[in-house]
């Protein structure tokens, strides 16, 4: 049986709309953003709209995992609890890998990992609280002296856990430099329960090694698929020998307006808009004008006037003959340049 591949949990960015979009080019799982669990957990009326919304789950996901973080045990066994109970999700995801300041600050995601006795305690409360499958998501420490993955990892399939999501690098290196394969196969060593590798996929042709050198299970794609949403499909071709598509400017156009109608089925129509122009900054990036299309998406704040621009650049370009990317327009490809246009458009990616 091949790797399976699938999509990483990102704050603000791996929302229902993203998701489908990536289950329809093959993605086999995905992570909703993460949650807070005490937020979740203790939501008052008015706020659970909200959060309801933030966990929207579309027909096309065939398997969902929800995202719960927090340093409570009794917390995250009741977030656990609720998110099981309103039958929506196929997994309950911890986090113990979101290196941003403002997690860690208040003693979650990646700083859990400096204190393996709290590990422990979050993952069997979680454990013992939902008889849905429980798949931790981790780094491999806080820093290179305190690599503590194995351990928690370890606890983890003895808490009960039924999979592991494994960032290959430490929260002091954020997402700079490479992957420690080595201490990755460490932890794969700890462990006998499936193992997703995470952190090492720049372009389809990263995956498949990846996944092998760490012997895992399969390979989980977080900023490369915001920029590339068909990796999943390009990887499948790459794997049965299949010559590669090259996405022109027809179905990215597709894509984004898709991808449109769907966050705007999940958020007000103006917010939606907003947040479409950082994907048509990945989408289009190559295409010639993209610059200058993207420059009138930002002033679009409804859905049919997004069409109407996209469409319109569309015609032009066809009637052109001048459809695919144009590769020296194109950055080279690493997990930065997608941060890099993220910024461009006021935003930034957290994994």
């Amino acid at each position: 049986m091949g790797l399976k591949y699938t999509l990483a949990a990102m704050d603000g960015m791996s929302h229902a709309a993203l998701r489908s979009i990536c289950f329809e080019y093959g993605a086999q799982d995905a992570t909703t953003e993460m949650v807070s669990a005490i937020a979740y957990a203790r939501a008052r009326r008015k706020r659970q709209p909200i959060l309801d919304a933030q966990l929207m789950r579309r027909p096309e996901e065939t398997r969902l995992a929800a995202q719960i973080i927090g340093c409570e045990p009794e917390v995250m066994a009741a977030a656990a609890r609720k998110l099981e109970s309103i039958q929506r999700f196929d997994v309950i995801e911890i986090n113990m890998g979101c290196p941003a300041r403002t997690v860690v600050g208040g003693g979650s995601g990646s700083a859990i990992l400096q204190n393996p006795q709290l590990a422990g305690e979050i993952l069997r409360a979680v454990c013992d609280a939902t008889r849905l499958p429980v798949r931790l998501k981790l780094r491999l420490g806080w820093d290179e002296a305190h690599i503590t993955a194995p351990e928690i990892a370890a606890m983890a399939q003895e808490a009960g856990c039924a999979e592991l999501i494994l960032h290959g690098r430490t929260r002091s290196q954020m997402y700079r430099g490479s992957v420690d394969l080595d201490a990755m196969k460490r932890v794969r060593a700890a462990v006998t329960i499936p193992l997703y590798a995470n952190g090492a996929v720049t372009k389809p042709a990263d995956a498949a090694t990846f996944g092998e050198r760490v012997d895992a299970q399969g390979v989980c794609i977080g900023r490369a698929a915001l920029k590339a949403p068909w990796i999943f499909d390009d990887i499948r071709r790459m794997e049965r020998g299949d010559a590669p598509v090259q996405r022109d400017a027809a179905e990215r156009v597709d894509v984004l307006l898709r991808l449109g109608a769907r966050m705007c089925d999940q958020k007000p129509e103006r917010l939606a808009m907003c947040e479409i122009r950082k994907f048509c900054s990945w989408y289009l990036e190559g295409l010639t004008g993209a610059g200058e299309v993207c420059s009138r998406i930002h002033r679009v704040e409804q859905l049919d006037e997004l069409r109407r621009v996209l469409e319109k650049y569309l015609n032009g370009l066809i009637a052109a003959n001048d459809v695919q990317l144009h590769p020296e327009l194109l950055p080279e490809v690493t997990l930065d340049t997608v941060d890099d246009a993220a910024r461009r458009c006021g935003c930034s990616v957290l994994l």
